[in-house]
């Protein structure tokens, strides 16, 4: 049982180390890039680009009806039939073939009733996201981690070069970032058809519409599960908008560039976690196994969110342009908000591996609703304050819930010494992230440090342990 403990480790450090290179890089040069984007972008114009974005966030899932993720989930059970994986892959494919159809025209009907700017990218960006999530998810289904890492790195990176050229060169403005965008996904799907040679695996003799009755039963439900992940993240940018205005909308998403750095290596290990589960549910010692891995997970993200605020004052004024600087008080509410979605997405693989999309949907729509209710209720008080605390209650109520409610299928519990650890790095980061006094800053920065090296250590000492293996590996295949 250890042994096979150690092996399911070995394979989650693994995966996430192989997804973790495919993104990091690019997502890191893009936050480098901030300076760049809130020099040459007013904030009328980063409101204007977030907004859509969030848009095509509500309309994706509308219109794709998260058969992506459903291809995802089977295609884990049936790895070595290729038969199955074409009637799988030709199935979901059709039907976004027929998704995109009905969305534009679905766009051709309602345009006329937009009164946004660039609207056009709202067509074509949704429709390039229904096909773009299926060409992704076909790699994790296969378990080709390394496939999906590098597309995902053709995407960030060709999506950066191209701001770059656009914005500063060529001197587009917004309309650069829109260009890039699209040009980076369909260089994206472009890669993925060629490296995964998919038209071996596609043809409309495949489709079976007991494959499409099958990954639609599992599928609709996340629909509304990832519309109410939309209201507890993105509404607050349409709230913003309409009671203070586009310019209130920059400075808020300039702010939640860093809590989405902080979430990006998040969604990176949920990548490899996921699957992890889903193939090891049904193991004895998959309670011993979970439960060990949430709480070294919440241990080391815990560290990463609180490291993040005690760093941010010695380095705000060198990512934040001044005409942004009302975003500093904003920050460490929307991390510490993205560190409770951190512990929901812990126990959201556990309703994916026993296939309870409709728990995952309940439990979500009941954040959603405290989300908007809190907001609205808030914002002509605290103003931009209340979209941060909106989240941040969304997301803590949803992990609440969650750590009580997953108990049905196992028992997992957070050990009491790391909860008070956390509680403690939490109050000395927060409390010295608004003093704004350097010694304090300072002390608090250590005090951290040697907190999360406490909670963390065997954490570090299984990672050193897996990276000997890992580079072991490669060293035994160049020498044969």
């Amino acid at each position: 049982m250890l042994e096979s403990k150690m092996n399911k480790n070995k394979e989650l450090a693994i995966n996430t180390l192989i997804l973790t290179i495919g993104k990091i890089c690019t997502q890191f040069i893009s936050f480098l890039l901030l300076p760049l984007y809130t020099t040459f972008l007013s904030p009328n114009e980063f409101g204007i680009f977030d907004l859509l974005n969030t848009y095509v966030a509500l309309l994706v899932p509308l219109f794709n009806w998260q058969f992506d993720n459903g291809m995802f989930r089977f295609m884990i059970n049936y790895r070595n039939n290729k038969d199955i994986i074409k009637s799988f892959f030709s199935t979901v494919f059709i039907v976004n073939m027929g998704q995109v159809v009905l969305y534009l025209i679905f766009y051709i009907l309602v345009q006329d009733f937009l009164t946004l700017d660039f609207k056009l990218y709202l067509a074509l960006d949704v429709s390039i996201n229904i096909i773009l999530n299926t060409l992704l998810q076909f790699p994790r289904g296969m378990g080709d981690n390394s496939t999906y890492a590098f597309g995902s790195f053709v995407s960030a990176t060709s999506i950066v070069i191209l701001n770059v050229l656009f914005i500063v060169y060529f001197k587009l403005g917004i309309l650069g970032m829109f260009l890039s965008t699209i040009i980076g996904k369909i260089l994206t799907c472009i890669y993925l058809i060629i490296r995964m040679r998919l038209m071996e695996y596609f043809s409309f003799r495949k489709f079976k519409k007991n494959v499409f009755k099958e990954v639609l039963k599992y599928s609709l439900p996340l629909v509304p599960n990832q519309l109410c992940w939309w209201v507890i993240d993105a509404s607050d940018r349409t709230i913003i908008s309409i009671f203070i205005g586009i310019a209130a909308n920059g400075i808020y998403s300039v702010a939640n560039k860093f809590s989405g750095l902080f979430v990006t290596f998040y969604n990176i290990f949920h990548l490899s976690w996921t699957e992890s589960v889903s193939l090891h549910i049904k193991d004895e010692d998959s309670q011993e196994y979970i439960t060990g891995v949430i709480n070294s997970s919440l241990s080391f993200f815990a560290s990463v969110c609180f490291g993040i605020i005690v760093i941010l004052p010695f380095v705000f004024n060198i990512f934040v342009n001044e005409n942004y600087k009302a975003s500093y008080n904003q920050i460490p509410i929307l991390l510490v908000a993205v560190l409770f979605q951190v512990i929901v997405g812990l126990y959201s693989v556990i309703y994916t591996a026993y296939k309870k999309s409709v728990e995952i949907m309940k439990t979500s729509i009941y954040s959603a609703i405290i989300n908007i209710v809190t907001n609205l209720i808030m914002i002509k008080f605290i103003g931009l304050y209340a979209a941060s605390f909106s989240t941040l209650i969304a997301y803590m109520t949803m992990a609440i819930y969650r750590y009580f409610h997953v108990r049905k299928y196992i028992n997992i519990r957070i050990e009491k010494k790391l909860f008070l650890l956390i509680s403690i790095m939490g109050t000395v980061s927060i409390l010295s992230y608004y003093l704004r006094i350097l010694i304090i800053h300072i002390i608090a920065f250590l005090i951290i440090v040697i907190l999360a090296a406490i909670i963390n250590q065997k954490l570090l000492n299984n990672l050193l342990v897996t990276l000997k293996h890992f580079f072991k590996n490669i060293k035994k295949r160049n020498c044969k």
